[in-house]
Protein backbone atom coordinates (compact mmCIF):
# COMPACT_ATOMS: atom_id res chain seq x y z
CA UNK A 1 0.00 0.00 0.00
CA UNK A 2 1.09 3.56 -0.65
CA UNK A 3 1.79 5.77 2.35
CA UNK A 4 0.24 8.75 0.59
CA UNK A 5 -3.36 9.69 0.04
CA UNK A 6 -4.37 9.07 -3.56
CA UNK A 7 -7.24 10.96 -5.16
CA UNK A 8 -8.99 9.39 -8.14
CA UNK A 9 -10.55 12.09 -10.33
CA UNK A 10 -13.78 11.22 -12.06
CA UNK A 11 -15.08 14.36 -13.74
CA UNK A 12 -16.57 12.16 -16.43
CA UNK A 13 -18.96 10.70 -13.86
CA UNK A 14 -20.43 14.11 -13.14
CA UNK A 15 -23.31 14.86 -15.45
CA UNK A 16 -23.78 18.48 -14.42
CA UNK A 17 -23.13 20.99 -11.64
CA UNK A 18 -24.34 24.57 -11.57
CA UNK A 19 -21.96 27.14 -10.08
CA UNK A 20 -24.73 29.52 -9.05
CA UNK A 21 -25.21 29.64 -5.32
CA UNK A 22 -28.64 30.59 -4.06
CA UNK A 23 -31.24 27.87 -3.88
CA UNK A 24 -34.55 27.04 -2.32
CA UNK A 25 -36.11 28.44 0.82
CA UNK A 26 -39.22 26.40 0.15
CA UNK A 27 -40.00 23.38 -1.98
CA UNK A 28 -43.34 22.08 -3.17
CA UNK A 29 -43.78 18.52 -4.38
CA UNK A 30 -46.19 17.76 -7.21
CA UNK A 31 -47.80 14.56 -8.49
CA UNK A 32 -47.47 12.47 -5.30
CA UNK A 33 -43.81 13.33 -4.65
CA UNK A 34 -42.78 12.89 -1.00
CA UNK A 35 -40.31 15.17 0.84
CA UNK A 36 -38.78 14.01 4.16
CA UNK A 37 -36.35 15.83 6.45
CA UNK A 38 -33.34 13.63 7.22
CA UNK A 39 -31.17 15.89 9.37
CA UNK A 40 -30.77 19.30 10.99
CA UNK A 41 -27.25 20.35 12.03
CA UNK A 42 -26.44 23.56 13.91
CA UNK A 43 -22.92 24.97 14.26
CA UNK A 44 -21.11 28.22 15.07
CA UNK A 45 -21.89 30.91 12.44
CA UNK A 46 -19.21 31.04 9.75
CA UNK A 47 -18.48 33.09 6.65
CA UNK A 48 -18.58 30.36 4.03
CA UNK A 49 -16.83 31.26 0.78
CA UNK A 50 -16.97 27.90 -0.98
CA UNK A 51 -18.41 24.42 -0.74
CA UNK A 52 -16.00 21.61 -1.63
CA UNK A 53 -17.49 18.17 -2.30
CA UNK A 54 -16.22 14.63 -2.57
CA UNK A 55 -17.73 11.32 -3.68
CA UNK A 56 -16.02 8.57 -1.65
CA UNK A 57 -15.96 4.89 -2.66
CA UNK A 58 -14.78 2.54 0.10
CA UNK A 59 -13.78 -1.05 -0.61
CA UNK A 60 -15.27 -3.84 1.55
CA UNK A 61 -13.87 -3.53 5.06
CA UNK A 62 -11.98 -0.30 4.31
CA UNK A 63 -11.20 1.83 7.36
CA UNK A 64 -10.93 5.62 7.28
CA UNK A 65 -7.92 7.25 8.98
CA UNK A 66 -8.59 9.28 12.11
CA UNK A 67 -9.17 12.85 10.99
CA UNK A 68 -10.63 16.24 11.85
CA UNK A 69 -12.56 18.88 9.97
CA UNK A 70 -11.75 22.57 9.93
CA UNK A 71 -15.07 23.15 8.17
CA UNK A 72 -18.36 21.44 9.05
CA UNK A 73 -19.26 18.67 6.63
CA UNK A 74 -22.70 17.39 5.71
CA UNK A 75 -23.30 14.33 3.60
CA UNK A 76 -25.35 11.37 2.48
CA UNK A 77 -24.72 7.62 2.19
CA UNK A 78 -25.63 6.51 -1.33
CA UNK A 79 -24.66 2.83 -0.96
CA UNK A 80 -23.77 0.37 1.77
CA UNK A 81 -23.28 0.80 5.51
CA UNK A 82 -20.88 3.03 7.46
CA UNK A 83 -19.68 2.87 11.08
CA UNK A 84 -19.37 6.49 12.21
CA UNK A 85 -17.93 7.72 15.51
CA UNK A 86 -17.06 11.20 16.75
CA UNK A 87 -14.62 11.37 19.67
CA UNK A 88 -16.54 11.40 22.96
CA UNK A 89 -19.65 9.85 21.39
CA UNK A 90 -20.84 6.29 20.82
CA UNK A 91 -20.41 4.66 17.38
CA UNK A 92 -23.45 4.79 15.13
CA UNK A 93 -24.47 2.94 11.99
CA UNK A 94 -25.24 4.93 8.85
CA UNK A 95 -27.28 3.03 6.29
CA UNK A 96 -27.87 3.79 2.62
CA UNK A 97 -30.27 6.73 2.59
CA UNK A 98 -28.97 8.32 5.82
CA UNK A 99 -27.60 11.85 6.10
CA UNK A 100 -24.70 12.73 8.41
CA UNK A 101 -22.90 15.71 9.96
CA UNK A 102 -19.19 15.92 10.80
CA UNK A 103 -18.50 18.82 13.21
CA UNK A 104 -15.52 21.15 13.42
CA UNK A 105 -12.93 20.23 16.04
CA UNK A 106 -13.55 16.73 17.47
CA UNK A 107 -11.58 13.84 16.02
CA UNK A 108 -13.54 11.57 13.73
CA UNK A 109 -12.46 8.21 15.10
CA UNK A 110 -14.36 6.05 12.63
CA UNK A 111 -15.93 6.46 9.23
CA UNK A 112 -15.48 2.90 8.05
CA UNK A 113 -17.16 0.52 5.65
CA UNK A 114 -19.12 -1.80 7.95
CA UNK A 115 -19.35 -4.57 5.35
CA UNK A 116 -16.63 -7.10 4.64
CA UNK A 117 -18.15 -7.96 1.26
CA UNK A 118 -19.88 -4.85 -0.18
CA UNK A 119 -18.67 -1.43 -1.35
CA UNK A 120 -19.80 1.69 0.53
CA UNK A 121 -20.29 5.08 -1.14
CA UNK A 122 -20.96 8.45 0.46
CA UNK A 123 -20.88 12.09 -0.64
CA UNK A 124 -19.93 14.97 1.63
CA UNK A 125 -19.96 18.75 1.26
CA UNK A 126 -17.52 20.90 3.28
CA UNK A 127 -18.64 24.43 4.16
CA UNK A 128 -15.31 26.21 4.01
CA UNK A 129 -14.15 29.64 5.06
CA UNK A 130 -11.21 31.17 3.20
CA UNK A 131 -8.11 28.94 3.31
CA UNK A 132 -9.66 25.97 5.10
CA UNK A 133 -8.64 22.46 3.97
CA UNK A 134 -11.09 19.77 2.92
CA UNK A 135 -9.89 17.34 5.60
CA UNK A 136 -6.96 16.98 8.05
CA UNK A 137 -5.40 13.55 8.74
CA UNK A 138 -3.41 12.86 11.91
CA UNK A 139 -0.97 10.83 9.84
CA UNK A 140 -0.64 9.88 6.19
CA UNK A 141 -3.18 7.22 5.16
CA UNK A 142 -1.72 3.78 4.63
CA UNK A 143 -4.07 2.84 1.80
CA UNK A 144 -5.49 4.67 -1.17
CA UNK A 145 -8.74 6.56 -0.71
CA UNK A 146 -10.96 6.63 -3.77
CA UNK A 147 -12.27 10.18 -3.59
CA UNK A 148 -13.92 11.31 -6.80
CA UNK A 149 -13.93 15.09 -6.65
CA UNK A 150 -17.14 16.96 -7.36
CA UNK A 151 -16.86 20.61 -8.47
CA UNK A 152 -16.25 23.27 -5.84
CA UNK A 153 -18.49 26.31 -6.01
CA UNK A 154 -18.43 29.81 -4.56
CA UNK A 155 -21.23 31.04 -2.31
CA UNK A 156 -19.86 34.58 -2.00
CA UNK A 157 -18.87 34.83 1.65
CA UNK A 158 -22.26 34.18 3.24
CA UNK A 159 -22.85 33.64 6.95
CA UNK A 160 -24.10 30.08 7.54
CA UNK A 161 -25.02 28.46 10.88
CA UNK A 162 -27.41 25.61 10.02
CA UNK A 163 -27.76 22.84 7.46
CA UNK A 164 -30.98 20.96 6.79
CA UNK A 165 -31.05 17.82 4.65
CA UNK A 166 -34.15 16.62 2.81
CA UNK A 167 -34.92 13.55 0.73
CA UNK A 168 -37.57 13.74 -1.97
CA UNK A 169 -38.90 10.85 -4.03
CA UNK A 170 -40.23 12.24 -7.30
CA UNK A 171 -42.68 9.83 -8.88
CA UNK A 172 -42.56 9.07 -12.58
CA UNK A 173 -43.88 12.13 -14.35
CA UNK A 174 -43.67 14.10 -11.08
CA UNK A 175 -41.83 17.31 -10.25
CA UNK A 176 -40.49 19.42 -7.38
CA UNK A 177 -40.85 23.24 -7.38
CA UNK A 178 -38.52 25.67 -5.60
CA UNK A 179 -38.50 29.36 -4.77
CA UNK A 180 -34.86 30.42 -4.51
CA UNK A 181 -33.82 32.18 -1.30
CA UNK A 182 -31.16 30.26 0.64
CA UNK A 183 -27.96 28.52 -0.53
CA UNK A 184 -28.69 24.84 -1.15
CA UNK A 185 -26.81 21.92 -2.60
CA UNK A 186 -28.41 19.00 -4.38
CA UNK A 187 -27.59 15.38 -5.14
CA UNK A 188 -29.49 13.01 -7.41
CA UNK A 189 -29.45 9.70 -5.53
CA UNK A 190 -31.54 7.68 -8.01
CA UNK A 191 -32.87 8.22 -11.50
CA UNK A 192 -32.50 11.14 -13.90
CA UNK A 193 -33.77 14.65 -13.21
CA UNK A 194 -34.18 17.65 -15.49
CA UNK A 195 -33.80 21.08 -13.92
CA UNK A 196 -36.00 23.82 -15.34
CA UNK A 197 -35.28 27.45 -14.48
CA UNK A 198 -38.00 29.92 -15.44
CA UNK A 199 -39.55 27.21 -17.59
CA UNK A 200 -36.37 26.42 -19.56
CA UNK A 201 -34.51 23.10 -19.19
CA UNK A 202 -30.97 24.01 -18.09
CA UNK A 203 -29.55 20.67 -16.94
CA UNK A 204 -30.18 16.94 -17.16
CA UNK A 205 -28.65 15.20 -14.15
CA UNK A 206 -28.13 11.48 -13.55
CA UNK A 207 -27.69 9.61 -10.27
CA UNK A 208 -24.41 10.45 -8.52
CA UNK A 209 -24.24 14.04 -9.77
CA UNK A 210 -24.58 17.16 -7.63
CA UNK A 211 -26.11 20.52 -8.51
CA UNK A 212 -27.10 24.01 -7.36
CA UNK A 213 -29.66 26.43 -8.78
CA UNK A 214 -29.43 30.04 -10.00
CA UNK A 215 -30.23 32.84 -7.59
CA UNK A 216 -33.52 34.75 -7.58
CA UNK A 217 -35.43 32.47 -9.91
CA UNK A 218 -38.09 29.80 -9.81
CA UNK A 219 -36.88 26.29 -10.51
CA UNK A 220 -38.52 22.92 -11.08
CA UNK A 221 -36.92 19.49 -10.83
CA UNK A 222 -38.69 17.06 -13.14
CA UNK A 223 -38.33 13.28 -13.14
CA UNK A 224 -37.06 12.59 -16.66
CA UNK A 225 -38.28 8.99 -16.56
CA UNK A 226 -41.83 7.88 -17.30
CA UNK A 227 -41.11 4.45 -15.82
CA UNK A 228 -39.31 4.80 -12.46
CA UNK A 229 -39.19 7.29 -9.59
CA UNK A 230 -36.22 9.56 -8.87
CA UNK A 231 -34.70 10.48 -5.51
CA UNK A 232 -33.21 13.93 -4.88
CA UNK A 233 -31.29 14.94 -1.74
CA UNK A 234 -31.20 18.67 -0.98
CA UNK A 235 -28.95 20.41 1.56
CA UNK A 236 -30.42 23.75 2.64
CA UNK A 237 -27.92 26.17 4.22
CA UNK A 238 -29.10 28.95 6.54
Amino acid sequence: MSNKLKFFNSAALITAFATATTFAEAATSNNSSERIKLLTADFEPRQVVQVEAGDFHFLPGQVAPIHTHSAPAIGYVTKGTIIYQVEGEKPQILQEGDAFFEPVGPRILRFDNASATEEAIFVDFNLEQAGEPFIVFESSPTEAIDRRSLPTFDIKDQSIKRAEVFSTDIEKGGSLDFDTRQPTLGLVAHGIVEIQVNGVVTQRIAAGASFALPADSSATLVNASAEVSAKVITFLLR
